[in-house]
């Protein structure tokens, strides 16, 4: 038993002295690759060029690897690179080095004492992201435009139906891409709930058979779920980290589930469970709309934040007009008839966008015609 306990203590102890070990070592190596950093950038300074490449990748270039330089030494170090290759003209490790550096620094930026053969190389690379992904949430109100009023009813003057915005929620994925500085097209996909209430008093015509009867109260809600695909166009107005911006844009939208539920008081009370619309051809599957939004993006490092507000506008009637009577459940026991209408939607989101990088150096016909779009962005200042 004694034996147990004494070799159960000496395998923990070798245990913890190995971690102990291994955690110096690799603090020691991290330690290396910082010196080895530094001292190559005190080479440079001296002059001391043709020994930086061998030090930085000596150990087959274990500090550009996991475990070695931190992202902001390897940064460091790919500049360094290029700076070096340039210097002693080799051309094709020069730009080996600026990919590595895009690679680990999109949109790296230069500073005015940097070098004009730096500066040179970069312009032969695209830095900007190919295309970006966003995402957003939020919530929204909808509101009713009704183009035309039906009801069982006959003195249509004396009822008014009111409908109240009801509290939804959206959600969109964009895939973006910059046409011109500043102005960006989007695709995506969209996911919406939309909720909107319906009351009033309807006075009916069924004096004979309600003698005692001077109105019904009608309370419905519908709510409606909706993938929608929309086309957007968005500017923006850079001011330093912060971007406003404003958005136009069109949507085909499918209706994927529209239901409807309430109460009638009056004579005799009435339930209605939820009822789908869709079921008896009451609302239209297929849809369009168009909408315009304001916005504004916060820069985070090469990705952004974004809160939008957006008014979205029903393209039709969301009502199949020949269908309106198909369900008796809501005629009779509601008394309630649809009217023509169009759903109208205010909205508040909240997202993120990333950006996708894939540097590469620029054909010769792009660089031509980057080249002349910098001589007349000169000539203009």
């Amino acid at each position: 038993m004694m034996m147990k306990r004494v070799t159960s203590t000496v395998l923990f102890f070798g245990i913890l002295i190995f971690w102990v070990n291994d955690d110096l070592c690799a603090q020691q190596r991290q330690l290396n690759c910082t010196q080895k950093l530094n001292q190559a950038e005190d080479m440079f300074d001296a002059g001391n060029l043709s020994g930086i490449p061998k030090l930085l990748n000596s150990d087959k270039g274990r500090c550009f690897n996991k475990g070695g330089f931190s992202k902001e030494e390897k940064i460091r170090a790919y500049r360094l690179m290029a700076l070096v290759h340039l210097f002693n003209d080799n051309g094709p490790e020069a730009e080996e080095a600026v990919i590595d550096l895009l690679n680990a620094d999109p949109e790296h930026p230069l500073s005015p004492d940097d070098p004009i053969e730096l500066k040179y190389l970069f312009d032969k690379y695209r830095s900007e992201p190919i295309f970006r992904i966003g995402g957003k949430v939020g919530v929204n109100q909808t509101f009713v435009k009704s183009i035309g009023e039906f009801g069982s009813y006959s003195n249509e003057g004396e009822v008014s139906k009111e409908f109240k915005a009801g509290l939804g929620f959206q959600a969109e994925l964009t895939f973006e891409y910059t046409i011109v500085d500043n102005l960006e097209v989007l695709a995506g996909f969209g996911f919406a709930v939309s909720k909107y209430d319906l009351s009033y008093n309807n006075v009916t015509s069924l004096g004979d058979v309600y003698p005692d009867a001077i109105s019904f109260a009608v309370s419905l809600t519908e709510t409606q779920n909706q993938a929608k695909v929309p086309l957007i166009a968005r500017y923006g107005y850079p001011m330093g980290n912060t971007i406003p911006y404003a958005t136009l844009g069109l949507s085909l939208d499918y209706l994927l589930n529209s239901t409807i539920s309430g109460s009638r008081l009056g004579t005799s009370t009435r339930q209605l469970p939820s009822l789908s619309l869709l079921d008896d051809n009451m609302r239209k599957k297929v849809n369009w709309s168009y909408f315009a939004g304001l916005g504004v993006k916060f820069k985070n490092k090469t990705d952004f934040i974004l809160v939008e507000a957006r008014y979205n506008m029903g393209g039709s009637n969301t009502v199949r007009s020949r269908y309106r009577y198909n369900n008796e459940k809501l005629l009779f026991d509601m008394a309630h008839v649809d009217d023509d209408k169009i759903l109208n939607n205010l909205s508040l989101s909240f997202g993120y966008i990333k950006s996708i990088y894939k540097p590469k150096k620029y054909s010769g016909k792009k660089l031509e015609k980057l080249s002349g779009k910098k001589k007349k962005n000169k000539l203009d200042e």
